[in-house]
């Protein structure tokens, strides 16, 4: 169950900096901020989720 949970976090925080490299590509640096932020967020409360 850990591992599903650390996939779901690994492809969800590449994700979000990948879709955050495509803003900064597109000249939107505001979007590719917040995208950065939200893939930060992902990664770093993963570690607060305790599986049961």
């Amino acid at each position: 169950m850990k591992l599903l949970l650390w996939a779901i976090v690994l492809i969800g925080t590449l994700y979000s900096f990948g879709h955050a490299y495509v803003l900064m590509k597109d000249k939107n640096k505001l979007g590719a901020f917040g995208m950065s932020i939200v893939g930060c967020s992902i990664f770093i409360l993963s570690f607060l989720v305790q599986m049961k």
